[in-house]
């Protein structure tokens, strides 16, 4: 009797009643694509000499904090740069000005995750708090187009509409692409990724193509909400006329990374078989993410 007089307080207590569910909207493509391109940001890196070269890709968690993959800045050497453009052309007049224009912010490593392949980047300066002009043409000024992303810990369903977005091939050009999730996939025991870094947990496959520099990118769902960020991609293997794998000859290098020549000074060659893109994408969960956010938001 004490017990079910328990229960039947404890239901009537405010914390324990029923939710309604909050329904959220499903985005058009448009929109889709809008919101993804607003919390993408370029990674780049400056060396001593004061070149810059881009690394990678990366997603806004919160004002000054950009989630990207560790191995995207795993033992860089130089000034971490987080880069904003305007994500289009801008034209006026006879004139275009491209994408290659940038308001670069210098970050730094806050917590990472290296067998999760994840890190957090601090700005040392909150862009979005800055009213720095990105392009200034005689009739407008145009500035970044910022956003954070929305996080949903969940793994969407197969057939899930989705949206990548990044900064492929190492370009100046922000490029977002709809795909579909396809899928999930356990990481298998001592798998790597291409850097050498061990990887654990499970990815989620999308049917997108994606390419270096895309990794570290924001991953959305059809509401628009992160549900991870791209790490990379299912190689295929080439085949010639039968069903044997192609192969290419590549020079041979030591563990230092040095290329071996013979004693005749000829550099030596090794065959190594040849893949080409799959179109299935993997995706680091948000899930992984979040825990490395509430540490980076500790500190000072």
């Amino acid at each position: 009797m004490l017990f079910n007089s328990a229960m039947a307080q404890v239901s009537q207590a405010p914390s324990q009643r029923h939710r309604p569910t909050i329904e959220r909207p499903t985005l058009s493509s448009v929109e889709l694509h809008d919101v993804a391109r607003r919390v993408t940001v370029l990674i780049s890196e400056r060396n001593a000499q004061g070149e810059t070269s881009n690394i990678g890709s990366g997603v806004w968690l919160a004002e000054g904090l950009v989630a990207t993959c560790w191995h995207v800045v795993k033992n860089k050497k130089g000034v971490i740069k987080i880069s904003l453009g305007s994500g289009d052309v801008v034209t006026f007049g006879e004139e275009s000005v491209a994408t290659g224009n940038f308001l670069d912010y210098t970050a730094t490593v806050v917590a990472s995750d290296h067998a999760a392949d994840v890190a957090i980047l601090k700005t040392e300066q909150n862009p979005f708090k800055s009213h720095q002009t990105l392009v200034r043409t005689p009739k407008q000024e145009i500035k970044p187009k910022l956003g954070v992303a929305r996080i949903d810990k969940n793994i969407p369903a197969a057939g899930t509409l989705t949206v990548l977005s990044g900064y492929p091939l190492s370009g100046w050009d922000l490029v977002s692409q709809t795909g579909n999730i396809a899928g999930t996939s356990v990481v298998p025991p001592n798998a790597v990724i291409e850097s050498g870094n061990p990887i654990k947990g499970v990815r989620i496959m999308v049917s997108v193509v994606s390419n270096p520099g895309n990794s570290g990118g924001p991953v959305l769902d059809e509401h628009g909400s992160l549900i991870g960020i791209q790490e990379g991609n299912l190689p295929s293997p080439v085949k010639d006329e039968t069903p044997t794998q192609a192969v290419y000859l590549r020079p041979k290098k030591d563990a230092a990374g040095n290329v071996l020549q013979d004693a005749q000074g000829r550099i030596q060659m090794d065959a190594a078989p040849m893949f080409q893109n799959s179109g299935i994408s993997l995706v680091v969960p948000a899930s992984m993410i979040t825990p490395l956010l509430k540490q980076a938001q500790a500190t000072k």
